[in-house]
């Protein structure tokens, strides 16, 4: 019988790729169609018999996935039935969402309407406005480092959400689980809510935007280069031009990279030789982050660089708005925990403050959304096979 799956996300320290890593644990077969069978029902109720049986395998063949599940703390057993133990949401969750976060949506995104004549002349004090409209900074200041990051911890010390949980094999993760069909993904995955970072040697390679898409950035470079190697002639056009440099380590190359970077940053932007240089280059412009000239060598930056001085001027956007959206934010979660009874995750038992965690990300997303459609925040164009995005540096060091 064939049945569903669930699309899995992971958000924190998953460690190594071993046993106790749940992407490893979660890409073995049958692993993600015996979670969502799981979620499907009601908690305790299906034993591993009643799994094999509905995914049509011997129960031999299903017992080490479950065992490996229940190592991470996936799920939970009594009397050889299960629960999950993570957020999941199914379709009937999703159209629930949708609904009872719009008006989240529209008041926060209001509120930084209103907040425009403040917000606007800080976006003018970075550096990189001689080159990058406000909207386009404002959407990596507040989308991103704001929304996707501060936020996180402004509202865990409101005790609104959790932002950490220890797991097996001294990790400390989130997972959330989305069935894996058509309306889901698209509702998942076409929201302006994921942040892809790469950082070296003081230099955080940066992505945001969607997730519908691989997109070509140093952080899914360093993915592959790492686990799927066979695969980087796929993803970079350019792969023959810097054959040279792949044979490399990925930590050699990302120095490589981050100095490369820095320098352009400090105007000295020429590479001086034909080789390792030159690659690099070739590499960083293939990635999206600078482009260059061949026949002067001459390079520049592609995205905004956002230098460690001016994490201060961050942290102000985010002490004025932080305080004066947190009000919406409780309204929307109160409004959802007195409505979802029937929820999937609610229905498990899973913890209030981790479910919380990715309402966030969906009313964040939700928000960004908006944002973008109104013209207050620059908006990313799609790309085919990446989704939507825009790139930056962060100078960390």
């Amino acid at each position: 019988m064939n049945t569903g799956k669930l699309d899995l996300f992971y958000f924190g320290d998953i460690g190594k790729y071993d046993a106790f890593n749940p992407s490893y644990v979660c890409a073995q077969r049958y692993a993600a169609e015996t979670l969502f069978l799981i979620a499907s029902r009601a908690p305790y109720e299906l034993s591993e018999a009643e799994i094999a049986r509905f995914l049509g395998v011997e129960q031999e063949t299903l017992r080490p996935v479950v065992d490996s599940l229940l190592r991470i703390n996936a799920i939970e057993s009594k009397d050889d039935t299960y629960r999950i133990c993570f957020p999941v949401f199914l379709q009937g969750d999703v159209q629930q969402m949708k609904g009872m976060l719009s008006s989240a949506r529209d008041s926060i995104a209001g509120t930084l309407e209103r907040l425009s004549s403040r917000l606007v002349p800080m976006a003018q004090r970075f550096r990189c406005h001689k080159q990058f409209s406000v909207g386009r900074i404002l959407y990596h200041v507040i989308c991103d480092s704001v929304f996707d990051d501060m936020a996180f911890a402004y509202f865990e010390k409101e005790k609104l959400l959790c932002t950490s949980k220890p797991q097996p094999g001294n990790r400390d993760y989130l997972m959330i689980g989305y069935e894996a069909c058509e309306e889901v993904a698209q509702n998942s995955d076409s929201l302006l809510c994921s942040s892809n970072n790469y950082a070296c040697d003081g230099v955080r390679f940066n992505s945001f935007g969607d997730s519908d898409g691989r997109r070509k950035d140093m952080y899914r470079f360093a993915r592959i280069f790492d686990s799927e190697p066979h695969k980087l002639a796929q993803f970079l056009d350019g792969a023959e031009d810097i054959e040279m440099l792949l044979s490399y380590d990925m930590e050699s190359i990302a120095s490589r990279c981050s100095s490369m970077v820095r320098r352009i940053a400090s105007n000295d932007a020429y590479w001086t030789d034909l080789t390792d240089e030159a690659k690099t280059a070739l590499l960083l412009s293939e990635l999206g982050y600078v482009s260059h000239r061949q026949d002067s060598n001459h390079l520049s930056m592609m995205v905004p660089v956002f230098y460690q001085d001016e994490q201060p001027l961050i942290t102000a956007v985010g002490d004025i708005v932080l305080p004066q959206i947190v009000n919406a934010v409780k309204r929307a979660f109160d409004s959802f925990s007195m409505r979802t009874g029937g929820l999937t995750a609610v229905r498990h038992m899973v913890d209030i403050g981790e479910i919380r965690n990715e309402l966030w990300h969906q009313i964040f997303g939700l928000t960004n959304e908006r944002l973008a459609e109104t013209g207050f925040v620059d908006k990313p164009q799609h790309v085919d096979g990446q989704g939507r995005f825009f790139r930056s540096i962060r100078m960390e060091s």
